[in-house]
């Protein structure tokens, strides 16, 4: 039988799975390495299942307590993420703190760690599948498929925890607090609509006439 790499390391996921699950079984509190193979492939089964992408969340929640693992792995799991198959194709589904939090923090995946400052925007995903961006990105240059307004996002990034991400669910609005980006203020690479000083004069015209020519909503 040929299987796909992406075949291969789910069969691989649900082996580790099933091992947890059954030394769970006889009594045995798990691992760290336990705890995230079966939460990962519970989710990934209940995607499977068909189920819409907020129960597979809010399903993932309850996979496991703390009375299920071992002293020190809940402070060792602050965030699980997968692509399970949903009916519509793989999508990312991102846990914090899983072991010990009942639900999702927010009605969608939006990480805990926002500052009370910054500016405040409104971002909807218009494209087919989730998006996920991290803490150090130029927010400007995010996914084209994201429509907010680009101007007001020019040189800032998300006010969130280093390697965090904020998961934005197709066709459901987030409101996200952005920062300046620090230091010495120059990007390169991201979205390749800038590269180069962020504070340069006409830097922010340029790179909104580009992001018009390749599609980027709200520019």
């Amino acid at each position: 039988m040929r299987l796909l790499p992406s075949e291969e390391d789910r069969l691989l996921l649900f082996l580790a799975g099933e091992l947890a699950r059954k030394r769970r079984a006889r009594g045995l509190k798990l691992t760290q390495a336990e705890a995230v193979a079966l939460i990962a492939d519970e989710v990934c089964e209940a995607a499977r299942d068909g189920r819409s992408y907020a129960d597979v969340q809010a399903f993932g929640y309850g996979v496991l307590g703390e009375a299920d693992v071992l002293e020190g792995v809940a402070d060792a799991v602050p965030r699980v993420e997968v692509e399970p198959l949903f009916t519509d194709g793989h999508r990312l589904v991102v846990l914090h703190d899983p072991i010990r939090r009942d639900g999702p923090p927010e009605a969608v995946d939006v990480p805990p760690e926002w500052v009370e400052d910054g500016v405040a925007l409104e971002v909807v995903n218009e494209g087919e599948v989730t998006v996920a961006v991290t803490s150090h990105f130029h927010f400007f240059e995010t996914n084209r498929v994201l429509r907010f307004d680009r101007a007001a996002a020019w040189g800032l990034r998300l006010a969130i925890a280093p390697g965090a991400k904020v998961v934005f669910v197709p066709g459901e609005p987030v409101t996200v607090r952005l920062v300046p980006i620090a230091g010495a203020r120059v990007v390169r690479g991201h979205g390749g609509l800038v590269d180069g000083p962020l504070d340069e004069v006409g830097a922010l015209d340029a790179a909104l006439v580009l992001a018009r020519e390749r599609g980027y909503r709200g520019a």
